[in-house]
């Protein structure tokens, strides 16, 4: 109950309400934290792309002073009230947490101007929203190397991970969306199997060669349907 109630003083302190409707002026951050597709399980999937932060005039414009530094973190905080609000059902039966998924290829040193602020951002969320995470997956690890697309997969179907990462989500895409499920298959060395893929428009070329990874080539074969 005290948590509770410290949390509710500190949204009135904070100014959450007025926070939601505010223009913090830095579109440039939708790249480095961003809502996109869901888990197997359904849980909303929140990308934090630390990478974004090599770019030398964003890393100024976030942590440059003190000043930026409280507006990037009031930024945060939007994004995260916005997407509760947003994307999670708290009916009985509803999605009320997400998974947060953060990327660590190149993420600045923690030395750096935006430790404090980081620091804060970490202490804020752990008191204030302590339920909203169903689970944290981190992905380019420096001291644990392990494919991308593959420690995603475990827990985000391809067809919901952004391409960036190795997954089939594209912005924009006129031709599939996340209601087209992939289908998976495992074949074995040395072993062949059938794949039919529909196909509404006929091919100018016969058969095409590709690979489907460095040591497993695979032949597409144009042939009409009855």
């Amino acid at each position: 109950m005290s948590m509770l109630r410290a949390a509710v003083l500190w949204r009135k302190s904070f100014g959450i309400d007025a926070l939601l409707g505010a223009n913090l002026g830095m579109p440039e951050l939708e790249s480095v934290v961003f809502y996109c597709g869901a888990d197997r399980e359904g849980h909303p999937v929140c990308y934090n792309v630390y990478s974004e932060f090599q770019d030398k005039d964003l890393y100024e414009k976030a942590f440059g002073d003190d000043e930026k530094r409280e507006r990037f973190l009031k930024w945060r905080i939007q994004l995260l009230e916005r997407g509760i609000r947003e994307q999670l059902d708290f009916s009985s039966s509803g999605i009320c947490s997400m998974v947060q998924v953060t990327d660590l290829k190149n993420s600045p040193p923690m030395l750096g101007k935006h430790r404090a602020v980081t620091r804060q951002a970490l202490a804020l969320l752990q008191d204030n929203y302590p339920e909203f995470v169903a689970k944290k997956v981190f992905i380019n690890v420096p001291w644990c190397p392990a494919k991308t697309a593959e420690t995603l997969f475990r827990y985000i179907a391809p067809e919901q991970v952004p391409v960036q990462f190795g997954g089939l989500f594209k912005e924009d895409d006129t031709e599939f969306s996340t209601s087209d499920v992939v289908t998976e298959l495992t074949v074995k060395p040395s072993s062949k199997e059938s794949i039919e893929i529909p196909a509404t428009e006929s091919c100018e070329d016969g058969a095409a060669q590709s690979r489907l990874s460095s040591d497993r080539p695979w032949r597409l074969k144009d042939e009409p349907v009855p």
